[in-house]
Protein backbone atom coordinates (compact mmCIF):
# COMPACT_ATOMS: atom_id res chain seq x y z
CA UNK A 1 0.00 0.00 0.00
CA UNK A 2 1.05 3.70 -1.06
CA UNK A 3 1.34 6.01 1.54
CA UNK A 4 -0.99 8.35 -0.69
CA UNK A 5 -3.53 5.66 -0.29
CA UNK A 6 -3.32 5.50 3.83
CA UNK A 7 -4.98 7.92 5.86
CA UNK A 8 -4.26 8.77 9.35
CA UNK A 9 -5.99 5.64 10.86
CA UNK A 10 -4.06 3.17 8.64
CA UNK A 11 -7.76 2.57 6.67
CA UNK A 12 -7.69 2.10 2.33
CA UNK A 13 -8.43 5.78 1.79
CA UNK A 14 -10.36 3.96 -1.50
CA UNK A 15 -12.04 2.28 1.24
CA UNK A 16 -13.43 4.71 3.68
CA UNK A 17 -16.07 3.15 6.66
CA UNK A 18 -19.72 2.99 6.28
CA UNK A 19 -21.49 3.06 2.94
CA UNK A 20 -20.45 6.56 0.06
CA UNK A 21 -22.90 9.60 1.02
CA UNK A 22 -23.99 9.32 -2.36
CA UNK A 23 -27.27 11.35 -1.37
CA UNK A 24 -25.25 13.89 0.44
CA UNK A 25 -22.78 14.42 -2.28
CA UNK A 26 -25.63 14.74 -4.78
CA UNK A 27 -28.06 16.99 -2.88
CA UNK A 28 -24.78 19.57 -2.17
CA UNK A 29 -23.87 19.59 -5.89
CA UNK A 30 -27.93 19.80 -6.72
CA UNK A 31 -28.00 22.92 -3.86
CA UNK A 32 -24.94 24.22 -6.17
CA UNK A 33 -25.96 23.98 -9.43
CA UNK A 34 -29.85 25.52 -8.59
CA UNK A 35 -27.95 28.34 -7.09
CA UNK A 36 -26.71 29.13 -10.46
CA UNK A 37 -29.83 30.69 -12.26
CA UNK A 38 -30.04 32.66 -9.24
CA UNK A 39 -26.63 34.39 -9.24
CA UNK A 40 -26.96 34.54 -12.78
CA UNK A 41 -28.73 36.93 -14.93
CA UNK A 42 -29.68 33.60 -17.47
CA UNK A 43 -32.58 35.59 -18.71
CA UNK A 44 -30.68 38.63 -19.75
CA UNK A 45 -27.81 36.32 -21.11
CA UNK A 46 -30.16 34.28 -23.38
CA UNK A 47 -31.65 37.61 -24.86
CA UNK A 48 -29.13 39.60 -25.63
CA UNK A 49 -27.91 40.27 -29.51
CA UNK A 50 -24.60 38.44 -30.07
CA UNK A 51 -21.81 41.24 -30.71
CA UNK A 52 -19.17 41.14 -32.96
CA UNK A 53 -17.12 38.18 -31.20
CA UNK A 54 -19.65 36.42 -30.58
CA UNK A 55 -21.45 36.88 -33.99
CA UNK A 56 -18.60 35.00 -36.12
CA UNK A 57 -18.86 31.99 -34.05
CA UNK A 58 -23.00 32.40 -34.13
CA UNK A 59 -23.09 32.30 -37.76
CA UNK A 60 -20.88 29.61 -37.94
CA UNK A 61 -23.61 27.05 -37.22
CA UNK A 62 -26.01 28.34 -40.55
CA UNK A 63 -22.71 26.83 -42.26
CA UNK A 64 -23.02 22.78 -42.84
CA UNK A 65 -21.04 20.69 -40.97
CA UNK A 66 -18.25 20.02 -43.80
CA UNK A 67 -16.91 23.90 -43.42
CA UNK A 68 -16.83 23.54 -39.76
CA UNK A 69 -12.63 22.94 -39.18
CA UNK A 70 -12.61 26.09 -41.44
CA UNK A 71 -15.78 28.29 -39.30
CA UNK A 72 -14.62 27.43 -36.23
CA UNK A 73 -11.32 29.25 -36.90
CA UNK A 74 -9.44 29.87 -33.63
CA UNK A 75 -12.60 28.43 -31.28
CA UNK A 76 -12.36 24.62 -30.63
CA UNK A 77 -13.65 22.30 -32.96
CA UNK A 78 -15.73 20.79 -30.22
CA UNK A 79 -16.95 23.48 -28.63
CA UNK A 80 -18.04 24.61 -32.23
CA UNK A 81 -19.96 21.35 -32.98
CA UNK A 82 -21.69 21.30 -28.99
CA UNK A 83 -23.14 24.69 -30.71
CA UNK A 84 -24.84 22.63 -33.59
CA UNK A 85 -26.67 20.64 -30.88
CA UNK A 86 -28.57 23.44 -29.64
CA UNK A 87 -31.91 23.99 -31.36
CA UNK A 88 -32.76 27.49 -31.36
CA UNK A 89 -29.63 29.59 -32.55
CA UNK A 90 -30.49 32.45 -30.46
CA UNK A 91 -29.97 30.63 -27.78
CA UNK A 92 -26.38 29.38 -28.22
CA UNK A 93 -25.07 30.87 -24.92
CA UNK A 94 -26.64 27.44 -23.64
CA UNK A 95 -23.10 26.12 -23.99
CA UNK A 96 -21.72 29.05 -21.68
CA UNK A 97 -23.89 28.53 -19.01
CA UNK A 98 -23.27 24.72 -19.44
CA UNK A 99 -19.86 25.06 -19.08
CA UNK A 100 -20.21 27.56 -15.84
CA UNK A 101 -22.45 24.51 -14.84
CA UNK A 102 -19.66 21.85 -15.46
CA UNK A 103 -16.79 24.09 -13.29
CA UNK A 104 -18.61 24.10 -10.33
CA UNK A 105 -19.34 20.07 -10.88
CA UNK A 106 -15.60 19.69 -11.23
CA UNK A 107 -14.50 22.05 -8.40
CA UNK A 108 -17.13 19.75 -5.90
CA UNK A 109 -15.19 16.78 -7.18
CA UNK A 110 -11.71 18.34 -6.91
CA UNK A 111 -12.58 19.34 -2.98
CA UNK A 112 -14.28 15.69 -2.47
CA UNK A 113 -11.55 13.98 -3.59
CA UNK A 114 -9.03 14.69 -0.83
CA UNK A 115 -8.35 12.02 2.06
CA UNK A 116 -10.39 13.43 4.38
CA UNK A 117 -11.21 12.03 7.83
CA UNK A 118 -14.66 11.41 7.62
CA UNK A 119 -17.00 12.04 4.74
CA UNK A 120 -19.07 14.49 5.98
CA UNK A 121 -15.65 16.20 6.04
CA UNK A 122 -14.97 15.91 2.05
CA UNK A 123 -18.52 16.78 1.45
CA UNK A 124 -17.81 19.97 3.51
CA UNK A 125 -14.60 20.56 1.22
CA UNK A 126 -16.37 19.87 -2.03
CA UNK A 127 -19.14 22.77 -1.48
CA UNK A 128 -16.88 25.14 -0.29
CA UNK A 129 -14.38 24.29 -3.15
CA UNK A 130 -17.90 25.20 -5.74
CA UNK A 131 -18.96 27.48 -3.82
CA UNK A 132 -15.96 29.82 -4.50
CA UNK A 133 -16.13 28.71 -7.96
CA UNK A 134 -19.68 29.69 -7.68
CA UNK A 135 -19.35 33.17 -6.18
CA UNK A 136 -16.33 34.10 -8.23
CA UNK A 137 -17.41 38.00 -10.05
CA UNK A 138 -15.22 36.99 -12.83
CA UNK A 139 -17.95 34.41 -13.58
CA UNK A 140 -20.55 37.15 -13.76
CA UNK A 141 -18.84 38.72 -17.06
CA UNK A 142 -18.57 35.41 -19.10
CA UNK A 143 -22.08 35.13 -20.33
CA UNK A 144 -20.38 35.79 -23.93
CA UNK A 145 -20.55 32.44 -26.90
CA UNK A 146 -16.99 32.08 -26.49
CA UNK A 147 -15.15 28.77 -25.17
CA UNK A 148 -13.86 30.23 -22.06
CA UNK A 149 -15.87 28.84 -19.26
CA UNK A 150 -15.14 25.40 -21.48
CA UNK A 151 -11.50 26.55 -20.55
CA UNK A 152 -12.40 26.75 -17.21
CA UNK A 153 -14.26 23.75 -16.20
CA UNK A 154 -11.37 21.68 -18.58
CA UNK A 155 -8.93 23.13 -16.26
CA UNK A 156 -10.41 22.23 -12.95
CA UNK A 157 -11.92 19.07 -14.01
CA UNK A 158 -8.31 17.81 -14.92
CA UNK A 159 -6.83 18.90 -11.56
CA UNK A 160 -9.80 16.84 -9.86
CA UNK A 161 -9.32 13.82 -11.92
CA UNK A 162 -5.48 14.02 -10.63
CA UNK A 163 -6.77 14.15 -7.54
CA UNK A 164 -9.36 11.03 -8.46
CA UNK A 165 -5.82 9.15 -9.58
CA UNK A 166 -3.84 9.88 -6.26
CA UNK A 167 -7.11 8.56 -5.08
CA UNK A 168 -6.84 5.40 -5.63
CA UNK A 169 -4.10 3.97 -8.19
CA UNK A 170 -5.04 2.22 -11.09
CA UNK A 171 -4.28 1.86 -14.91
CA UNK A 172 -7.84 2.64 -15.49
CA UNK A 173 -7.59 5.66 -13.77
CA UNK A 174 -4.81 6.70 -15.65
CA UNK A 175 -6.13 6.13 -19.06
CA UNK A 176 -9.35 8.16 -18.01
CA UNK A 177 -6.81 10.78 -17.32
CA UNK A 178 -5.73 10.19 -20.63
CA UNK A 179 -8.89 10.03 -22.37
CA UNK A 180 -10.28 13.01 -20.85
CA UNK A 181 -7.16 15.29 -21.58
CA UNK A 182 -7.94 13.78 -25.46
CA UNK A 183 -11.70 15.31 -24.98
CA UNK A 184 -10.59 18.35 -23.23
CA UNK A 185 -8.18 19.42 -26.07
CA UNK A 186 -11.55 19.53 -28.27
CA UNK A 187 -13.62 21.83 -26.31
CA UNK A 188 -10.29 24.10 -24.63
CA UNK A 189 -6.68 24.98 -26.05
CA UNK A 190 -6.06 25.49 -22.79
CA UNK A 191 -5.69 21.87 -21.88
CA UNK A 192 -2.27 22.07 -23.75
CA UNK A 193 -1.69 24.65 -21.15
CA UNK A 194 -3.05 22.47 -18.15
CA UNK A 195 -2.22 18.83 -19.01
CA UNK A 196 1.45 19.15 -19.31
CA UNK A 197 1.04 20.22 -15.36
CA UNK A 198 -1.13 17.67 -14.61
CA UNK A 199 1.13 14.90 -15.80
CA UNK A 200 4.17 16.96 -14.46
CA UNK A 201 2.68 16.31 -11.23
CA UNK A 202 2.10 12.81 -11.40
CA UNK A 203 5.79 12.22 -12.44
CA UNK A 204 7.27 14.61 -9.89
CA UNK A 205 6.03 12.48 -7.29
CA UNK A 206 6.25 9.02 -8.34
CA UNK A 207 9.73 9.74 -8.97
CA UNK A 208 10.67 11.25 -5.35
CA UNK A 209 8.60 8.46 -3.94
CA UNK A 210 10.93 6.49 -6.12
CA UNK A 211 7.73 4.59 -7.72
CA UNK A 212 9.21 3.24 -10.71
CA UNK A 213 6.50 0.99 -12.11
CA UNK A 214 4.04 3.74 -11.79
CA UNK A 215 6.82 6.35 -12.90
CA UNK A 216 6.60 4.39 -16.26
CA UNK A 217 2.67 3.88 -16.61
CA UNK A 218 2.63 7.88 -16.13
CA UNK A 219 4.70 8.43 -18.53
CA UNK A 220 3.52 6.52 -20.99
CA UNK A 221 0.08 8.01 -20.46
CA UNK A 222 1.50 11.20 -20.57
CA UNK A 223 3.31 10.60 -23.83
CA UNK A 224 0.20 9.42 -25.63
CA UNK A 225 -1.64 12.45 -23.87
CA UNK A 226 1.00 14.74 -25.28
CA UNK A 227 0.55 12.64 -28.70
CA UNK A 228 -3.36 13.76 -28.64
CA UNK A 229 -2.19 17.31 -27.73
CA UNK A 230 -0.23 17.73 -30.27
CA UNK A 231 -2.08 16.44 -33.02
CA UNK A 232 -5.46 18.09 -32.47
CA UNK A 233 -3.19 21.54 -31.83
CA UNK A 234 -1.34 21.23 -35.60
CA UNK A 235 -4.53 19.42 -37.30
CA UNK A 236 -6.60 21.57 -35.98
CA UNK A 237 -6.18 24.50 -33.82
CA UNK A 238 -3.29 26.09 -35.80
CA UNK A 239 -5.44 27.18 -38.06
CA UNK A 240 -6.59 29.75 -35.85
CA UNK A 241 -3.35 31.14 -35.85
CA UNK A 242 -2.53 33.89 -38.15
CA UNK A 243 -0.59 36.90 -38.25
CA UNK A 244 -3.97 39.42 -37.61
CA UNK A 245 -4.67 37.39 -34.47
CA UNK A 246 -1.07 37.41 -33.30
CA UNK A 247 -0.96 41.32 -34.18
CA UNK A 248 -4.61 41.32 -32.02
CA UNK A 249 -2.88 39.62 -28.88
CA UNK A 250 0.58 41.03 -29.36
CA UNK A 251 -0.10 43.37 -26.17
CA UNK A 252 -0.69 40.39 -23.95
CA UNK A 253 2.82 38.28 -25.22
CA UNK A 254 5.51 40.38 -22.70
CA UNK A 255 8.74 40.07 -23.14
CA UNK A 256 10.92 38.41 -20.32
CA UNK A 257 12.08 42.15 -19.24
CA UNK A 258 9.16 43.31 -19.05
CA UNK A 259 7.53 40.50 -17.24
CA UNK A 260 7.68 41.95 -13.68
CA UNK A 261 6.00 45.21 -14.59
CA UNK A 262 3.58 43.50 -16.75
CA UNK A 263 2.44 40.75 -14.47
CA UNK A 264 2.02 43.48 -11.66
CA UNK A 265 -0.07 45.73 -14.01
CA UNK A 266 -2.34 42.71 -14.62
CA UNK A 267 -2.71 41.35 -11.73
CA UNK A 268 -4.54 44.72 -10.28
CA UNK A 269 -6.13 44.72 -13.40
CA UNK A 270 -7.57 41.21 -13.13
CA UNK A 271 -8.20 41.73 -9.18
CA UNK A 272 -11.57 43.17 -8.95
CA UNK A 273 -13.07 40.48 -11.28
CA UNK A 274 -11.68 38.28 -7.88
CA UNK A 275 -13.44 40.20 -5.12
CA UNK A 276 -11.10 39.71 -2.61
CA UNK A 277 -7.70 41.31 -1.14
CA UNK A 278 -4.86 40.09 -2.91
CA UNK A 279 -3.17 39.10 0.49
CA UNK A 280 -6.12 37.26 1.45
CA UNK A 281 -5.79 35.62 -1.82
CA UNK A 282 -2.43 34.69 -1.89
CA UNK A 283 -2.72 33.26 1.32
CA UNK A 284 -6.19 31.06 0.27
CA UNK A 285 -3.77 29.96 -2.25
CA UNK A 286 -1.00 28.89 0.18
CA UNK A 287 -3.38 27.19 2.10
CA UNK A 288 -5.43 25.45 -0.55
CA UNK A 289 -2.42 24.43 -1.79
CA UNK A 290 -0.95 23.00 1.27
CA UNK A 291 -4.24 21.17 1.77
CA UNK A 292 -3.91 19.38 -1.67
CA UNK A 293 -0.46 18.20 -0.16
CA UNK A 294 -1.74 17.21 3.71
CA UNK A 295 -4.95 15.61 2.81
CA UNK A 296 -3.06 12.69 0.24
CA UNK A 297 -2.68 14.41 -3.17
CA UNK A 298 0.88 15.82 -3.73
CA UNK A 299 0.46 15.52 -7.43
CA UNK A 300 -2.50 17.75 -7.58
CA UNK A 301 -0.83 20.13 -5.28
CA UNK A 302 2.39 20.34 -7.23
CA UNK A 303 -0.13 20.76 -10.70
CA UNK A 304 -2.09 23.51 -8.88
CA UNK A 305 2.20 25.03 -8.75
CA UNK A 306 2.97 24.42 -11.86
CA UNK A 307 -0.14 26.21 -13.91
CA UNK A 308 0.66 29.63 -13.09
CA UNK A 309 4.68 29.00 -14.33
CA UNK A 310 3.31 26.96 -17.47
CA UNK A 311 1.34 29.72 -18.76
CA UNK A 312 4.13 32.34 -18.20
CA UNK A 313 6.08 30.66 -20.50
CA UNK A 314 3.52 29.97 -23.13
CA UNK A 315 2.80 33.95 -22.79
CA UNK A 316 6.45 34.64 -23.52
CA UNK A 317 6.54 32.69 -26.37
CA UNK A 318 3.73 33.89 -27.90
CA UNK A 319 2.13 31.04 -27.61
CA UNK A 320 -1.40 32.17 -25.55
CA UNK A 321 -2.27 35.84 -23.78
CA UNK A 322 -1.30 36.36 -20.44
CA UNK A 323 -3.60 37.01 -17.60
CA UNK A 324 -5.78 38.67 -19.90
CA UNK A 325 -9.43 38.24 -18.26
CA UNK A 326 -10.97 36.19 -21.43
CA UNK A 327 -8.27 34.23 -22.23
CA UNK A 328 -7.05 33.60 -18.35
CA UNK A 329 -10.18 33.10 -17.12
CA UNK A 330 -9.43 29.54 -16.06
CA UNK A 331 -6.31 30.62 -14.12
CA UNK A 332 -9.53 32.79 -12.09
CA UNK A 333 -11.80 30.18 -11.74
CA UNK A 334 -8.55 27.34 -11.13
CA UNK A 335 -7.19 29.68 -8.14
CA UNK A 336 -10.76 30.42 -7.31
CA UNK A 337 -11.35 26.24 -6.71
CA UNK A 338 -7.53 25.90 -5.05
CA UNK A 339 -8.41 28.99 -2.63
CA UNK A 340 -11.74 26.76 -1.76
CA UNK A 341 -9.46 24.59 -0.55
CA UNK A 342 -7.45 26.52 1.29
CA UNK A 343 -11.34 27.89 3.42
CA UNK A 344 -12.10 24.00 3.52
CA UNK A 345 -8.31 22.88 4.75
CA UNK A 346 -7.94 25.94 7.25
CA UNK A 347 -12.03 25.11 8.77
CA UNK A 348 -11.49 21.54 8.86
CA UNK A 349 -8.05 22.54 10.78
CA UNK A 350 -9.90 25.13 13.27
CA UNK A 351 -12.70 22.25 14.06
CA UNK A 352 -10.38 19.85 15.40
CA UNK A 353 -8.71 22.62 17.56
CA UNK A 354 -12.20 23.84 18.79
CA UNK A 355 -13.55 20.04 19.17
CA UNK A 356 -11.16 19.96 22.68
CA UNK A 357 -13.19 22.10 24.24
CA UNK A 358 -16.82 21.30 22.31
CA UNK A 359 -16.64 17.15 22.43
CA UNK A 360 -19.91 16.70 21.28
CA UNK A 361 -20.19 18.74 18.54
CA UNK A 362 -19.09 16.87 15.33
CA UNK A 363 -15.87 18.43 13.32
CA UNK A 364 -18.14 18.36 10.00
CA UNK A 365 -20.37 20.84 11.25
CA UNK A 366 -18.01 22.89 12.57
CA UNK A 367 -16.01 22.62 9.71
CA UNK A 368 -19.32 23.48 7.88
CA UNK A 369 -20.04 26.61 9.82
CA UNK A 370 -16.43 28.01 9.55
CA UNK A 371 -16.92 27.70 5.93
CA UNK A 372 -20.22 29.32 5.63
CA UNK A 373 -19.04 32.24 7.53
CA UNK A 374 -16.05 32.44 5.28
CA UNK A 375 -17.96 32.00 2.11
CA UNK A 376 -21.05 34.02 2.89
CA UNK A 377 -18.65 37.00 4.04
CA UNK A 378 -16.89 36.60 0.17
CA UNK A 379 -20.52 36.74 -1.18
CA UNK A 380 -21.66 39.75 1.15
CA UNK A 381 -18.73 41.84 0.02
CA UNK A 382 -19.47 40.98 -3.63
CA UNK A 383 -23.28 40.98 -4.03
CA UNK A 384 -23.19 44.02 -6.16
CA UNK A 385 -21.65 41.78 -8.68
CA UNK A 386 -24.63 38.81 -8.73
CA UNK A 387 -27.28 39.03 -11.41
CA UNK A 388 -25.35 41.22 -13.40
CA UNK A 389 -27.05 42.13 -16.53
CA UNK A 390 -23.82 43.54 -19.00
CA UNK A 391 -24.08 47.18 -17.81
CA UNK A 392 -23.35 47.83 -14.31
CA UNK A 393 -22.77 51.93 -14.11
CA UNK A 394 -19.54 52.14 -11.99
CA UNK A 395 -18.82 48.49 -11.56
CA UNK A 396 -18.49 47.35 -15.22
CA UNK A 397 -20.03 46.60 -18.63
CA UNK A 398 -19.31 43.88 -21.37
CA UNK A 399 -20.26 44.44 -25.04
CA UNK A 400 -23.34 41.88 -25.08
CA UNK A 401 -25.00 45.10 -22.78
CA UNK A 402 -23.50 47.93 -25.56
CA UNK A 403 -23.96 46.33 -28.79
CA UNK A 404 -27.69 45.50 -30.74
CA UNK A 405 -26.99 44.82 -34.35
CA UNK A 406 -30.04 42.79 -34.08
CA UNK A 407 -32.71 44.55 -33.41
CA UNK A 408 -30.85 47.05 -36.43
CA UNK A 409 -30.76 44.19 -38.94
CA UNK A 410 -34.03 43.13 -38.07
CA UNK A 411 -35.72 46.95 -38.43
CA UNK A 412 -34.09 47.74 -41.34
CA UNK A 413 -35.71 43.94 -43.32
CA UNK A 414 -38.70 45.42 -42.20
CA UNK A 415 -38.85 48.88 -43.30
CA UNK A 416 -36.37 48.44 -46.64
CA UNK A 417 -38.10 48.80 -49.90
CA UNK A 418 -36.39 46.37 -52.67
CA UNK A 419 -34.14 49.40 -54.25
CA UNK A 420 -32.82 50.88 -50.98
CA UNK A 421 -29.11 50.30 -50.19
CA UNK A 422 -27.70 49.26 -46.51
CA UNK A 423 -24.15 50.49 -45.41
CA UNK A 424 -22.74 49.49 -41.95
CA UNK A 425 -19.12 49.00 -41.25
CA UNK A 426 -17.72 45.79 -41.26
CA UNK A 427 -17.84 44.84 -37.41
CA UNK A 428 -21.76 44.86 -37.88
CA UNK A 429 -21.59 42.82 -41.26
CA UNK A 430 -20.91 39.38 -39.04
CA UNK A 431 -24.30 39.91 -36.99
CA UNK A 432 -25.88 41.44 -39.97
CA UNK A 433 -25.77 37.90 -41.94
CA UNK A 434 -26.28 36.11 -38.90
CA UNK A 435 -29.40 37.78 -37.93
CA UNK A 436 -30.61 38.08 -42.09
CA UNK A 437 -32.01 34.31 -41.13
CA UNK A 438 -33.42 33.68 -44.48
CA UNK A 439 -30.64 35.01 -46.68
CA UNK A 440 -28.22 32.27 -48.74
CA UNK A 441 -25.05 32.67 -47.73
CA UNK A 442 -21.52 31.62 -49.36
CA UNK A 443 -18.03 31.14 -47.33
CA UNK A 444 -15.12 33.25 -48.04
CA UNK A 445 -11.99 31.53 -47.12
CA UNK A 446 -9.16 32.69 -46.83
CA UNK A 447 -9.98 36.15 -45.45
CA UNK A 448 -7.39 38.61 -44.11
CA UNK A 449 -8.54 39.58 -40.30
CA UNK A 450 -8.82 37.82 -37.50
CA UNK A 451 -11.58 35.67 -37.99
CA UNK A 452 -9.62 33.66 -41.21
CA UNK A 453 -12.90 33.65 -42.87
CA UNK A 454 -15.34 36.07 -44.15
CA UNK A 455 -19.36 35.51 -46.00
CA UNK A 456 -20.96 36.66 -48.47
CA UNK A 457 -24.56 37.36 -49.08
CA UNK A 458 -25.14 36.75 -53.27
CA UNK A 459 -28.50 37.74 -53.48
CA UNK A 460 -27.74 41.00 -51.77
CA UNK A 461 -26.32 43.39 -54.06
CA UNK A 462 -27.84 46.47 -51.76
CA UNK A 463 -25.49 45.76 -49.09
CA UNK A 464 -22.02 48.03 -48.75
CA UNK A 465 -19.64 46.63 -46.43
CA UNK A 466 -17.33 50.09 -45.15
CA UNK A 467 -13.80 47.67 -45.49
CA UNK A 468 -12.02 49.74 -43.44
CA UNK A 469 -12.16 51.84 -39.93
CA UNK A 470 -10.41 55.43 -40.88
CA UNK A 471 -12.03 58.47 -42.00
CA UNK A 472 -10.96 57.17 -45.97
CA UNK A 473 -11.95 54.41 -46.25
CA UNK A 474 -15.88 55.37 -44.20
CA UNK A 475 -15.82 58.28 -46.82
CA UNK A 476 -15.35 55.97 -49.53
CA UNK A 477 -18.00 53.37 -48.10
CA UNK A 478 -20.96 56.39 -47.92
CA UNK A 479 -19.88 57.84 -51.38
CA UNK A 480 -20.18 54.31 -53.12
CA UNK A 481 -23.99 53.95 -51.27
CA UNK A 482 -25.34 57.01 -52.24
CA UNK A 483 -24.10 56.42 -55.82
CA UNK A 484 -25.34 52.81 -55.78
CA UNK A 485 -28.69 54.13 -54.38
CA UNK A 486 -28.10 57.02 -57.08
CA UNK A 487 -28.10 54.18 -59.57
CA UNK A 488 -30.71 52.25 -58.42
CA UNK A 489 -33.21 54.88 -58.96
CA UNK A 490 -36.98 55.53 -58.06
CA UNK A 491 -36.23 57.29 -54.14
CA UNK A 492 -33.48 54.37 -53.25
CA UNK A 493 -32.95 55.10 -49.70
CA UNK A 494 -29.62 55.12 -47.86
CA UNK A 495 -29.95 52.43 -44.64
CA UNK A 496 -27.16 53.14 -41.57
CA UNK A 497 -26.02 49.78 -39.52
CA UNK A 498 -23.10 50.36 -37.46
CA UNK A 499 -21.99 48.43 -34.74
CA UNK A 500 -19.08 47.88 -31.86
CA UNK A 501 -17.73 51.19 -33.21
CA UNK A 502 -14.70 52.01 -30.60
CA UNK A 503 -11.68 54.33 -30.84
CA UNK A 504 -10.43 56.31 -33.63
CA UNK A 505 -13.68 54.60 -35.86
CA UNK A 506 -15.47 57.13 -33.94
CA UNK A 507 -13.90 60.15 -35.20
CA UNK A 508 -14.24 58.52 -38.50
CA UNK A 509 -17.86 57.86 -38.86
CA UNK A 510 -18.26 61.50 -36.99
CA UNK A 511 -16.31 63.38 -39.89
CA UNK A 512 -17.06 61.09 -43.01
CA UNK A 513 -20.89 61.71 -41.89
CA UNK A 514 -20.98 65.98 -41.47
CA UNK A 515 -20.79 65.92 -45.72
CA UNK A 516 -24.50 64.00 -45.71
CA UNK A 517 -28.11 64.77 -44.07
CA UNK A 518 -28.29 62.06 -41.20
CA UNK A 519 -31.66 61.00 -39.93
CA UNK A 520 -31.78 58.99 -36.96
CA UNK A 521 -34.89 56.55 -37.23
CA UNK A 522 -34.24 54.11 -34.17
CA UNK A 523 -33.27 54.50 -30.59
CA UNK A 524 -31.14 51.80 -28.77
CA UNK A 525 -27.46 51.20 -27.81
CA UNK A 526 -26.99 50.95 -31.89
CA UNK A 527 -29.40 53.15 -33.63
CA UNK A 528 -30.37 52.91 -37.28
CA UNK A 529 -30.31 56.10 -39.66
CA UNK A 530 -30.70 57.09 -43.38
CA UNK A 531 -28.16 59.28 -44.29
CA UNK A 532 -28.77 61.26 -47.82
CA UNK A 533 -26.72 64.05 -49.90
CA UNK A 534 -26.26 66.77 -47.66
Amino acid sequence: MEPADVDRTGAAAGRPPGPRPILWDSTAVLALLCLLPILHDVKTMLGAPYWLDEAWVALSVRFPLGDLPVTTSSSPLGWSFLLRLVPDPDDLRLVTLAFQGLAVVAAYGLGRSLRWSTPGRGVVAGAACAAAVLLLPAQQVRHDLKQYTADAAVAVGVLALVAWVEQRWSRRRLNALTAAVAAGMLVSHVTAIVAPCAFGGLLLVTTVRRQWLRLVEVAVAGLNAGLVLTGVYFGISMQGRNVPMQQFWAGNFPGVTELPGYLARQVDTLMPVVGAPGLVVVALLVAGTLTLRRHGRPAAAVAVMLLPVVATIVGVAKVYPLLELRTSHFLLVTAAAVAGLGVAGSASRAADLACRRLPRVRPAVLAAAACAVVLGGYAAGNSHWYRFDGNEPGLYYTAIAVTDVRSATEYVARHRLPNDVVVMNNAAWYGFAFYSRHERLRLVVPHGNTVGWWVDMPDRPDVVVVPGHDTTAVQAGLRHAVELAAERGDGARVWLIRSHVVGDEVDAWRQALAAYRVEQVTGGVEPVARISAA
